[in-house]
């Protein structure tokens, strides 16, 4: 029994006033995800302030995952705690609505083994809280829409890149199945922006190696996304005590309508950007103190100088 609508019986069947709402919906939600990395990143021969980002001020903006760039380990954690203070009660209806309480620290040059040694990061590359409200639209049976507002504050190891951080946007979710998997797309529009609070005109970006913080280039900067992602994710074999193990196959198209311009955001300058990953987990995942662990992947992006690979944690997108 499918989990989702049937996709392939929804197109030969539903012709209705729905279906094409959905189509432009999705239509007009473009996007896709963060820029990424992990395993070993192929040398780029372009010289650029994007090789010596160290602090990102937008790394709430990126997802958790590890990421390896231009031999640089990066590490983003993201908590997404909330609080319902209304449900959207059905299709049509008043929308609900929650308050989110987003936490995302970062770590860079740190290794996850060093763990095993009882070494622990001497400097948090970054550290923010962006509080904020998001609505639920139930749109259909299967399709929800998100427009979420949110602003906090982003602080590092160095106040050179301490930030005032704020976005707003609207993200679409459709759930369906193909072959009876339990698949998602997710399309958002989102805008970010960062205003540096210690901001200099005399501080210059860094283009020595060695350096650890690369002083934003303006006192502010933002940019807008067009992000379109989706994931098929089925069962492969058999339960094992009632759970089942979870494939999933994930891409992310992205569309920078304008880039961060300063070596302390943490995003590629190049307007097209893709990544492509698989994800593994089970079905239902195991928890922990009530809480589902998060699912593992490997994903490969393709930005330009900040290609590369990321193992993923959570979600991918």
């Amino acid at each position: 029994m499918p989990r989702h609508f049937d996709l392939l019986d929804s197109f030969a069947k539903r012709q209705n006033d729905n279906d094409v709402r959905l189509i432009l919906g999705i239509g007009l939600c473009a996007g896709t995800a963060l820029f990424a990395t992990v395993c070993s990143a192929a040398p780029s021969q372009q010289s650029s302030a994007d090789t010596t980002y160290s602090n990102y001020a937008f790394a709430s903006e990126l997802g958790s995952g590890v990421y390896q760039i231009n031999g640089s380990t990066i590490q983003v954690y993201q908590l997404t705690p909330s609080h319902r203070l209304r449900y959207a009660e059905r299709p049509g209806k008043q929308p609900g609505l929650k308050l989110i309480f987003p936490v995302t620290v970062g770590f860079f040059d740190f290794q996850t083994q060093d763990l095993t040694h009882l070494q622990l990061p001497k400097n948090i590359g970054a550290l923010s809280f962006e509080p904020g409200a998001e609505l639920d639209y139930w749109i259909t049976e299967d399709w929800h829409v998100y427009p979420y507002v949110k602003a906090g504050a982003s602080f590092a190891s160095s106040s050179q890149v301490n930030a005032f951080i704020y976005g707003f946007g609207t993200r679409s979710d459709v759930r369906f199945s193909v072959f009876d998997g339990a698949d998602l797309w997710r399309a958002e529009l989102t805008y970010a922006g960062v205003h540096y609070t210690n901001y200099s005109a005399s501080s210059t970006p860094s283009s020595t190696p060695s350096s650890t913080v690369s002083p934003p280039i303006s006192p502010n900067d933002s940019f807008t996304r067009l992000r379109n992602g989706v994931e098929f994710a089925h069962w492969v074999g058999g339960p094992i005590h009632d759970r089942h193990f979870e494939l999933g196959v994930y891409g992310i198209g992205d569309v920078y309508l304008n880039a961060p311009q300063g070596p302390a955001s943490g995003i590629s300058a190049r307007t097209l950007q893709f990544e492509f990953g698989l994800m593994f987990g089970m079905d239902p995942m195991y928890q922990l103190w009530g809480m589902p662990l998060p699912r593992l992947g490997v994903g490969y992006l393709d930005a330009g100088v900040l290609s590369g690979w990321r193992l993923v944690i959570g979600n991918p997108f």
